[in-house]
């Protein structure tokens, strides 16, 4: 999944979600959010969490995080959902996008121009399951110091040797 885009090394999370971005000819707008009740609102819990929306042009990751790790997970996470393609299995987890409070997180966000939303309700889900491993196994791969590959690495990943 990964093989035509390159994952930085040393690990950059901007050079990352632009070459994401490239790769699916959408560009990938990051936005903090200040306060995690705005994001539970919307079904995406009370910690550490995420929400993508899938508008006309564009994707937007809102995320909260106390660290950075933590937003670089979070944003490996939703970038998860889109590269192994969970905007076509449905719509939002959480409801249809005109029941969440959007308007509060980005009042600028025309409802028309959104396509579909993900946050989630269920982190047991398949779903949610893959975009986890994803995020986990993009986290591990990017900190790992660049290295003579062996057997396994040049299986699992055959074009990222370090």
């Amino acid at each position: 999944m990964l093989r035509d885009i390159e994952i930085p090394y040393p690990w950059e999370r901007d050079t990352f979600v632009s070459a994401v971005g490239r790769h699916r000819g959408r560009p990938i707008r990051l936005q903090p959010v200040e306060d995690p009740a705005l994001l539970s609102g919307v079904g995406c819990g009370t910690t550490t969490s995420g929400l993508w929306i899938k508008t006309t042009h564009a994707d937007i990751v809102l995320y909260f995080a106390d660290t950075e790790w933590h937003a670089d997970h979070v944003i490996s996470h939703e970038i998860g959902h889109m590269l192994l393609g969970h905007d076509e299995e449905g719509a939002a987890d959480g409801g249809p996008a005109d029941r969440l409070p959007l308007h509060e997180l980005m009042p600028s966000l025309s409802p028309d121009a959104i396509k579909s939303v993900l946050g989630r309700n269920d982190y047991s889900s398949k779903r949610e399951t893959a975009a986890e491993t994803f995020a986990d196994l993009l986290m591990v791969e990017a900190t790992l110091p660049r290295r003579r590959p062996s057997v396994a690495r040049r299986t699992l990943f055959r074009t990222r040797h370090r």
